[in-house]
């Protein structure tokens, strides 16, 4: 997001689940999976939130309303793995669930723990409070485990927990021009230098705004911006130059790009 809005509230959040499904738009047969949640799938989970209906809330969660900046917590360590799926047709509803020439296999690429503990991505949530009214209560809904539709990681088998870690009112953060260092993922065209050397870099086309189009009397969702999004994969900070940061007064002076 090149564009730094007017903020003035920051939510860090703590995203964890045992398995994951992030979807890549381009993959077909086998379904590949993002090491990290795209904007895309964060603005899904606040809407679950919320309860606002199914593609009725990209609007309000634009790139220019809504700022979300995605990291990876150090010393993450993930694996994937392939496992067949097999999916049963609903296009009928004479067609019998054990009817297994109306199946279709596909291979699904699951994200899961190296480790014992859980996945986990840190989510940073940013607004403007006048023009957000309808995240009065985002705070107190995650603050009384109170999500909503639920909460997924990419698809609905997979449960995920969602827990506030801090608040961030306008006088404990800043914006940064420049900076020579960063601890979250990033879009490429923020990059002016990165060092490469002992860090294990990832690049990977991720959807990042999405609208609504109406063709023929359906509802169609639609991507409208995609961004090549740069994340260290075992959470290191980052050191090179990089442009239009947010440094949150913690005691790292974390700094966090929003995509």
């Amino acid at each position: 997001m090149n564009e730094i809005l007017n903020l003035d509230r920051i939510l860090e959040l703590r995203l964890s689940g045992k398995f994951a499904h992030f979807r890549k738009f381009y993959t077909n047969a086998s379904s590949l999976s993002y090491l990290i949640p795209p904007r895309t799938v964060i603005c899904g989970l606040l809407a679950s939130i919320m309860k606002f209906p199914r593609d009725e809330y990209y609007g309000l969660f634009s790139s220019n309303k809504l700022a979300v900046a995605i990291s990876i917590p150090l010393g993450s360590s993930y694996t994937k793995l392939f496992q067949t799926m097999n999916y049963a047709q609903d296009k009928s509803s004479s067609t019998p669930i054990n009817d297994l020439s109306a199946h279709k296999q596909c291979r699904l690429e699951l994200l899961k723990s190296a480790g014992e503990n859980e996945l986990g991505w840190i989510v940073y949530v940013g607004y403007c409070s006048d023009n957000h009214t309808n995240f009065a209560s985002l705070e107190n809904k995650i603050l009384a485990h109170d999500f909503g539709y639920g909460l997924y990681l990419g698809q609905r088998q997979f449960t995920a927990h969602l827990e506030l870690i801090k608040t961030y009112s306008k006088d404990e953060f800043s914006h940064c021009e420049y900076s020579d260092y960063l601890d979250s993922a990033i879009c490429k065209d923020q990059i002016r230098d990165i060092q490469t050397e002992n860090y294990h870099l990832s690049l990977e086309r991720m959807p990042l705004d999405q609208k609504v189009e109406i063709s023929k009397n359906k509802t169609h969702r639609q991507t409208i911006r995609f961004g090549d999004v740069v994340v260290e994969v075992t959470g290191k900070r980052l050191a090179g130059e990089f442009q239009s940061s947010i440094e949150l007064h913690n005691s790292v002076h974390s700094r966090i790009s929003f995509l």
